[in-house]
Formats: C-alpha cells, structure tokens, sequence
C-alpha cells in the first residue's frame, strides 16, 4: 500500500493540470524545475476524533499543498484547479482508512525580489488509526 503523501501526490498527478502534470513533489522542488509545479508538506500535524467513550477513532491530519509560479506569468485558473484535485479526493491505495480530504484554507504569498507567487492550500485528511 501506498502512504497517504503518494496517494495525495497521485491524485495531484491524475488531474492533469495543465502545464504542471507530473511536477509534484513531497517537501521541495528539484532545483531545475521550471514554474509551475507543486510541492507538499505532509502530515504536519494530526489532531485526533474522540468517540463517546472518549477512544480516538480517526485522526485528522494536516497537509500543505503549494503551488509556485513565477509573479509575472502568474495564472490564476491554476489554483482553481489545484483546488479541484485536492477537495474531496478519493485518496485510494493509502496505507490508512481515508474518511475525507477537505481543503479548509487558501492564501496567497508574492515575492518582488523573486518574482514568485505561492498559494498555500491547507489540507484536512481525516483518516482511520
């Protein structure tokens, strides 16, 4: 089984967004990777679900999704469509029980002097223990 990090980067790379296809990658970008592509931060946090009798039945944990694009080629359809492959993706294959993938945040970060624009999307991925 795959860990939950591939199954987000393979529902990244199904979506086939345009010019970023396969340009996905945990932690950080190769450094000859031309914009845009995706980077990912994974399990960042995990904040555990109570049941009635106070067991942790699912953990919920944190995920960052960055977009990177150069400032002044900057597309904003690609967040949009970053958006639609992460919300609510079916992460199959993971090696935990996936109950929801939800993106509960977007912002949006520009650097004049490098003259890169990041959008951060902060995702929820509730899963079984």
């Amino acid at each position: 089984m795959a860990s939950v990090a591939s199954a987000l980067r393979t529902a990244i790379v199904d979506a086939n967004i345009t010019n970023i296809t396969t340009k996905v990658y945990r932690d950080a970008a190769p450094d000859a990777t031309d914009t845009p592509f995706v980077t990912f931060s994974d399990d960042l946090a995990r904040v555990p679900a109570f049941v009635g009798d106070g067991a942790v039945s699912a953990r919920t944990r944190l995920v960052h999704v960055y977009l990177w694009q150069l400032l002044d080629a900057e597309d904003v359809t690609l967040v949009d469509s970053v958006l639609s492959a992460v919300d609510s993706a079916a992460l199959t294959g993971a090696d935990k029980k996936i109950f929801g993938c939800r993106v509960t945040d977007v912002q949006r970060f520009a650097n004049l002097e490098e003259n890169t624009c990041q959008h951060t999307l902060v995702v929820d991925v509730t899963q079984g223990n």
